[in-house]
């Protein structure tokens, strides 16, 4: 579990390339899209014991969504909509991939590697052949 203490705390998204075109081809409504956009992602990781809980939301939005699994096992997970989906994560050197299968999405896989570079937390999410970079920075 080393490699996965890096992305224990709180990081606060910055920026997201990309975000466009993902939402149109996954055929988010306008005022969805308009939503996340403008939304900044937080996500927290704790670790205990051999579990790993991560928590997800938005900045200004009350609720998130909250999971604890063991790498390398399957778990049922939500998409920020509430949208069922099947999830998978495991530690491929020090980065976190992360796939994730949508019932809403016609069985469309998610995939997300995540990295640590400098201060900075690295994400690229890669859908229906599309991509998005999005950087978060820590938060105190």
């Amino acid at each position: 579990m080393a490699g996965i203490q890096q992305f224990v705390g709180s990081w606060e998204e910055t920026t997201k390339e990309g975000f466009e075109e993902m939402a149109s081809a996954l055929g988010l409504p306008p005022e969805k899209k308009q939503m996340y956009s403008d939304a900044k992602t937080t996500i927290s990781y704790a670790i205990s014991g051999d579990s790993v809980t991560i928590n997800v939301g938005l900045v200004g939005v009350p609720g998130s969504r909250q999971f604890t699994f063991k790498l390398g096992e399957p778990y049922d997970s939500a998409d920020l909509d509430g949208s069922p989906m099947k999830s998978l994560v495991n530690l491929e050197g020090d980065k976190l991939i992360e796939k994730h299968t949508n019932n809403n999405l016609q069985g469309a896989e998610m995939n997300i590697q995540r990295w640590i570079d400098g201060q900075t937390m690295m994400v690229q999410t890669t859908c229906n052949g599309l991509s998005m970079m999005s950087k978060y920075k820590k938060s105190a």
